[in-house]
């Protein structure tokens, strides 16, 4: 019974997070972490200021829950497109669709985790840029893996592994930086998804004429 009691109280306590983190989002990624007050995000979380401490011990921790929760997403995201594809090319679409999906539903913590990624918001120091980049390592690591076994297996022409996953990172997440600052209300994840990865096999040379 009690273990019960203590799984529904941190079923809660998960849940009160979000929210505050839900609340806070979008205040960070429009204007940025300085400018942002635990007032302001209280108020949109429709809490006391002083409750916030039941759930973090300041807006630092807030800011860096987010972040960590797109670094959590992308590498669930990863893992399942690795997990339920044999081919690199099935897992590359598979990890595209999935990252554009997720992405465009959650625009506000991935906007604030690619500004992060280029430190365009240096208030925040709680999170160095080298604590964030080995988060993120794995998430790399395993795309190189995949890459790798494209390589080997010549699915894929014989380009540098390294510049290979330089070369996604930088066509996916600032084409999707682009959808979420740019507002695309018609935006859909399928689509956009399709362009990078058609773009990415294919080119843009018209190999018809």
């Amino acid at each position: 019974m009690e273990d019960s009691i203590l799984s529904r109280k941190e079923r809660e306590r998960i849940f009160r997070r979000k929210e505050i983190m839900d609340a806070a989002v979008k205040y960070f990624a429009e204007k940025g972490f300085s400018a942002t007050t635990l007032e302001e995000i209280a108020g949109s979380a429709e809490f006391g200021k002083g409750t916030l401490y039941n759930y973090f011990q300041g807006k630092e921790e807030i800011y860096r829950a987010i972040i960590d929760d797109v670094i959590q997403n992308n590498e669930e995201i990863i893992k399942k497109a690795d997990s339920n594809s044999e081919t690199f090319i099935e897992f590359i679409e598979k990890y595209t669709k999935g990252l554009f999906e997720y992405c465009l539903q959650n625009k506000y913590s991935v906007h604030l985790f690619i500004r992060e990624i280029a430190r365009l918001d240096r208030h925040y120091e709680d999170m160095t840029h080298q604590d964030l980049l080995q988060k993120h390592s794995q998430i790399k690591e395993l795309l190189a893996k995949r890459i790798n076994i494209g390589l080997k297996n010549k699915e894929i022409k014989e380009f540098d592994l390294q510049k290979l996953v330089v070369l996604y990172n930088h066509m996916v997440f600032p084409y999707i930086n682009h959808l979420i600052i740019c507002p695309h209300p018609d935006a859909d994840a399928g689509v956009e998804a399709n362009f990078i990865l058609s773009i990415l096999f294919d080119g843009i040379r018209n190999n018809h004429k």
